[in-house]
């Protein structure tokens, strides 16, 4: 049994952040119903669309889910999104504050229908504020909080986005997060309720260890190349570059043991963790230039063997046939009716006794408008006017006549 097995989603999210915490959902096994407007669908089938038509970036974020085309822009949809919050656990939507409420379909009126229902609400700003009903995206939640700031180094310096799509998937995870805590919530005491994330959110809770020390006192940590001389990559003799990461006092004589560097381990510059971040630049110069004597193989083997952390900085070639990530499932095969067999990422989350699934890849637009719409006890003659008035679509566009 799959652990949200027998959970109904109704997603109106889009893009990345709201169909990032739905995927997860789905893997999860609960049944997400994307709902889409006609014409495009969401527009995250465009993104990152290559000429034979496959887009990593909408087969990542929507794998698992079945898609309805409903027109939310016309009055008769109202009814059709009343009828079915009747018969879900959760909506999940990503618009500007308000949206919602302006086609009818806000917290507050799909709580009438359902009182137990769960409304998982992502934005870009929060609820409240002077921002609240401005656009965003990831980037902007990167600029805005600091994060762009500080990854450039600091005021005065370039700002940097080292990795687009941060801000969305990780207040993805937490939008998942608090669906499933809600979710828990009513189960125990039958209550539904209305959560929320934000990007802005989510990336200054991504920097709270940062942004606590400014609060304190008052000035930025140093953004350097490496967190610490014991703690960054480092580059050597065929050219590849070595991950350390040895916080940890218990870490510094083996790292010295490993690096043949024995002499430093009682060294009263080095010995301790503010000597060594005193002396970071004098310590880094001696750390590059060992490094650079021998290829990484051979550190590697040296640290592993010495239990020190440590790691080849990798490509996406290079992870793609990593052993590790197959093993526990991070990345698995899959067959795709389009595209045959492909090689995906696969569920992060894992549970022994009801374990997540690699769910079924993502759905053409309006595909499962039909099917879905019966399960919710719509009938034919309905589904046929519907479908003429153009307030649903399907790609076969078939009704079969009432008799």
């Amino acid at each position: 049994m799959e652990p949200l097995a027998g959970i109904r989603v109704l997603d109106f999210s889009r893009y990345q952040q709201g169909p990032f915490a739905t995927v997860i959902l789905a893997d999860l096994g609960a049944d997400v119903i994307k709902v889409e407007p006609p014409g495009v669908g969401d527009f995250g089938r465009r993104l990152w669309k290559e000429p034979d038509g496959f887009s990593a970036f909408w087969e990542a974020l929507d794998r698992g889910k079945r898609s309805v085309v409903i027109d939310l822009k016309r009055p008769e949809a109202r009814e059709i999104v009343l009828r079915m919050v009747e018969q879900v656990d959760v909506v999940v939507e990503n618009f500007r504050p308000g949206t919602m409420e302006e086609w009818g379909l806000g917290y507050e009126t799909l709580r009438e229908r359902n009182p137990r229902l769960v409304y998982g609400q992502a934005t870009g700003w929060g609820t409240k504020g002077p921002l609240a009903r401005l656009p965003s995206f990831d980037q902007i939640a990167q600029a805005h909080s600091g994060y762009s700031q500080h990854a450039g180094g600091g005021p005065g310096q370039r700002p940097e986005v080292p990795f687009p799509g941060l801000a969305d998937q990780v207040s993805g995870m937490n939008l998942a997060l608090a669906v499933m805590t809600g979710l828990f919530v009513r189960e125990r005491t039958g209550i539904g309720q209305k959560v929320e994330v934000s990007l802005l959110g989510t990336m200054l809770a991504v920097q709270a260890p940062e942004i606590l020390h400014y609060l304190h006192f008052g000035v930025e940590r140093p953004r350097e190349f490496r967190a610490s001389p014991i703690a960054g990559h480092y580059e050597c003799r065929d050219g590849r570059w070595v991950m350390i990461v040895c916080t940890d006092q218990k870490f510094w004589p083996r790292l010295c043991r490993a690096l043949h560097l024995e002499e430093l381990i009682d060294d009263e510059r080095f010995a301790r963790g503010l000597g060594r971040w005193l002396n970071r630049e004098e310590l880094q110069r001696i750390l590059e230039a060992q490094f650079k004597t021998q290829d990484s193989a051979y550190w590697l083997a040296r640290l592993e063997a010495e239990d020190v952390p440590s790691a080849l900085v990798r490509s996406y070639a290079e992870v793609a046939e990593d052993e590790q990530s197959w093993a526990n499932g991070y990345l698995a095969e899959t067959e795709h009716p389009r595209f045959g067999r492909q090689r995906v990422v696969g569920p992060h989350i894992q549970l022994s006794a009801t374990p997540a699934r690699l769910s079924r890849p993502a759905p053409e637009l309006g595909a499962h408008t039909l099917e879905v719409l019966r399960e919710f006890g719509f009938a034919e003659a309905e589904l046929r006017r519907l479908l003429d008035t153009g307030v649903i679509w399907d790609p076969q566009g078939q009704v079969p006549a009432s008799p």
